[in-house]
């Protein structure tokens, strides 16, 4: 088959009516056309086919409008084949079939149902759509070339109803049908089964023109000027073209086009001071006309342009900072060809720094011509700060941008400008940027410090000689302000009347200072300094340090009322003994523990007895020196086990813990008192016990036998730091005797015996195992009970006791 090439165009807007009469009308008027012109239809200029269809060409309708979709289909009965079925019309059935009942009509690829099929006469059928859906479709006339095996394709059966106004969606379909001409075939032979096509029409359903409500434009720079629009998806073909016109006498009158067909094309226009007609850069108001055309009709849109509110500019261009301090910058700016602007211009001035937390947060200040009062910004992650007036003159604009918090700081700038016409944040040019640091200036404080932030280690020679560490919370490196950073301890003396002598530490580091060689009867009031290369900061932090008499003798020192209106007094304290870490296996948890080597005073309405956690992050764990990041929490004087969550926790480090027991007396007016003279504190004693994991997992290691005899069994074991802080509660040993030396079964009843914390401890892990059997090998094994469960069975030692006169216990003097 050979596709039939259509190019006529035929446009056709009718109405119909759906009543009977009407359609019968209709279809006597086309009888009436199709008898007087049967022999001149053709499918188009210089197409073979036998027959055509009416009208021809593309055919064009506004959706909704009531038009129906009509099309007929007339054969030519003077072709050979029209006349070969005028000879067969005779059907099995002895029926009389025209020609005209082997039309076939498709829409695209499928067979269009019978009910919109009407046989007007013996040449010629219509096809009738009423209201058809929008879209583009190709409608087929083909012609039913052997009946007698296709006549359920044919409309030969049709009862003629044609009610239905939507297609058939179970209709039958055929492959995609390409309409064959007659230029081999009009010789009268055609294949059994074949389709010849007769004739075919595009069918285009859709609107007309649309007003236009998306219509924007945008200068940029002030040196050229782009519009745009979209549009509504349209079946029929719409064109839209742009014009405008300028305000005033001369340019009122005459509409201009668009310089190229980009607004037909595209539905965008562009214009520059080299397009013809060119960018009219002076004119603040422009009037467009947008015309809208296609085959059902025109529609103009108008809009009124305020050219002078839709600028963006260019980024503002050479930044350069004029003077600058540790907390302000003045800078300097230009904005080219906005330079000349006719109306005022608003700049925006954003920054961050080199310490701020969230890398996205911008700070942003506006600013204009005119002081304005401290407000708000309502834009997210944005602060608004006062800042100083903006300052122009013929070329530049200049702004002194205050209050930047940190000093010796690296920060990012970011100017924006735009009209002061323009409304909306997408009016702003894109930013120009510079980066720059502020200058130094003395560090912000002192590192924080508490009290018992320090240690004590008496000499090993000379026992009036110690060694002092002192420690504190190094600050953060925002607050170091300056090159040479460093911190500076030091004690001071009056070695001679009116002359005081300043005592440095003899070595310093990021968090601690070690004093070497000073007198254990001395109390030391040590002052901690930050320093860099502009000077020392102007706070300062100070650690007391009580003489060892102060800590162990005025404990008792009787106080009256009539004395704490003059002073405060000082008590002193025990030091806490066997500090003891938990690590859980949740990261950053650890459960302390720790005891009270004297009495526990508790805390009165003029005393404050309390103990201070430290902890401290470092490479390397105890007892090397603790270099990293300390920080501390205060509890009760009354716990004696406490929870610490670490944030930020770091798997890779070590975590090491201290503690200090001090006691505050408070002034009657609850003033607390803060001087060497009313605080003391044992200073801190350092983790000397951690376990790991699960406690309820642990077992009693290192079990030996101490001593045999006929009826008795010594046990020894090492009391372990889990044992001595208290959660162990008691120790139970299990036995019973085995059949031989080769096995671990119980010859009978498991028996067992129990002993408290207290009595191991006062023992020192020994226990005997009494009223056994002589000459009995019996098996072994310790168990602990602690406050998170019961633990393992020690490893099973297999003991024999002595026979009966066998001579004295044996003893056995290896300990691990």
């Amino acid at each position: 088959m050979v596709v039939v090439d259509i190019n006529m165009v035929t446009r056709i807007n009718r109405r119909s009516s759906s009543s009977l009469s009407m359609l019968y009308i209709t279809l006597t008027l086309i009888t009436l056309l199709v008898d007087l012109a049967y022999c001149s239809v053709t499918c188009g200029l210089g197409i073979k086919s036998v027959g055509g269809t009416v009208p021809s060409g593309d055919i064009v309708l506004e959706y909704g409008s009531g038009v129906p979709l009509e099309i007929t289909c007339i054969l030519q009965s003077d072709t050979i084949i029209v006349q070969n079925l005028f000879r067969e019309r005779i059907d099995s059935n002895n029926k009389t079939k025209f020609p005209s009942h082997r039309i076939v009509f498709y829409k695209n690829a499928e067979i269009v149902p019978s009910q919109y099929v009407t046989i007007v006469n013996s040449t010629a059928a219509l096809l009738r759509i009423p209201n058809p859906p929008a879209g583009r479709n190709t409608y087929y006339c083909t012609l039913l070339l052997d009946y007698e095996l296709r006549q359920n394709d044919s409309y030969a059966n049709s009862d003629g109803d044609h009610s239905s106004t939507t297609l058939s969606s179970d209709s039958s379909t055929l492959p995609p049908v390409q309409p064959a001409t007659t230029s081999s075939t009009t010789d009268g032979s055609h294949q059994l089964g074949s389709l010849l096509g007769v004739c075919l029409n595009t069918v285009y359903v859709g609107y007309k023109p649309e007003i236009i409500r998306n219509f924007t434009c945008i200068s940029e720079n002030w040196v050229n000027l782009r519009c745009n629009w979209s549009t509504s998806e349209n079946p029929i073909r719409t064109t839209y073209k742009l014009l405008f016109r300028l305000p005033g006498r001369a340019g009122g009158r005459i509409f201009i086009n668009c310089p190229t067909d980009s607004d037909i094309r595209d539905n965008n226009c562009y214009w520059d001071f080299y397009t013809k007609p060119m960018y009219r850069q002076a004119y603040e108001f422009y009037d467009f006309r947008l015309n809208g055309q296609n085959a059902l009709g025109n529609v103009s849109t108008f809009f009124n342009f305020h050219h002078y509110a839709n600028i963006i500019p260019a980024s503002p261009i050479n930044i350069t900072v004029i003077e600058k301090t540790e907390s302000s910058v003045m800078f300097k700016w230009s904005v080219g060809t906005m330079t000349n602007f006719p109306r005022d211009l608003i700049h925006k001035i954003e920054y961050k720094s080199q310490w701020d937390s969230n890398p996205e947060q911008w700070h942003s200040v506006n600013i204009s011509d005119e002081c304005n009062a401290p407000i708000l910004s309502n834009k997210t992650n944005s602060f608004l700060y006062d800042m100083n007036c903006q300052e122009r003159d013929n070329d530049f604009y200049y702004f002194n941008v205050t209050g930047l918090k940190y000093p010796f700081t690296h920060y990012d700038f970011r100017i924006y400008v735009r009209s002061s016409l323009a409304r909306g944040e997408d009016k702003w040019s894109l930013p120009g940027c510079i980066t720059l640091k502020t200058k130094s200036s003395i560090p912000k404080r002192p590192p924080r410090s508490d009290l018992g932030i320090f240690d004590c280690i008496t000499s090993r020679t000379d026992k009036t000689k110690r060694d002092i560490f002192i420690y504190w919370q190094r600050i953060d490196d925002s607050e170091k302000c300056g090159d040479s950073f460093e911190y500076r301890a030091y004690y001071t003396s009056n070695i001679m009347p009116n002359e005081t002598t300043i005592h440095y530490s003899n070595e310093i580091y990021e968090s601690y200072a070690k004093f070497q060689g000073l007198n254990t009867s001395v109390g030391y009031n040590f002052t901690v300094y930050s320093s860099n290369n502009q000077g020392l900061s102007t706070d300062y932090s100070t650690i007391y340090v009580p003489s060892e008499s102060e800590s162990k003798n005025l404990r008792n020192i009787p106080f009256f009322d009539t004395y704490i209106l003059d002073f405060c007094w000082l008590l002193g304290l025990e030091k806490p003994i066997l500090l003891t870490k938990i690590v859980f296996d949740q990261q950053g948890v650890f459960e302390l523990s720790w005891k009270n080597a004297g009495t526990t005073k508790l805390s009165t309405a003029d005393e404050d007895n309390y103990y201070t956690l430290f902890w401290c992050e470092n490479v390397k764990g105890h007892p090397h020196q603790c270099n990293g990041y300390v920080n501390w929490t205060h509890v009760p004087g009354s716990e004696f086990r406490y929870n610490v969550t670490i944030l930020n926790y770091n798997v890779k480090n070590h975590y090491q813990f201290a503690i200090s027991a001090n006691s505050r007396r408070l002034l009657s007016n609850e003033t607390n008192c803060y001087h060497k003279n009313n605080s003391n504190s044992s200073g801190m004693v350092w983790e000397s016990c951690t376990i790991q994991n699960n406690i309820t997992s642990r077992k009693v290691e290192n079990v030996w036998v101490s001593i045999i005899g006929s009826t008795f069994i010594g046990l020894k074991w090492n009391i372990n730091c889990t044992d001595r802080i208290g959660l162990v509660g008691e120790y139970q040993i299990f036995y019973c005797s085995v059949a031989s030396v080769n096995s671990n079964m119980c010859n009978g009843s498991m028996l067992s015996k129990t002993i408290s914390r207290e009595a191991a401890q006062k023992e020192g892990g020994f226990t005997l195992v009494t009223n056994l059997k002589p000459n009995t090998t019996y098996i072994i094994s310790i168990t602990i009970s602690t406050n998170y469960g019961k633990g393992i069975h020690s490893d099973p030692l297999l003991v024999t006791t002595l026979g009966l006169g066998g001579g004295a216990p044996i003893q056995f003097d290896f300990t691990y």
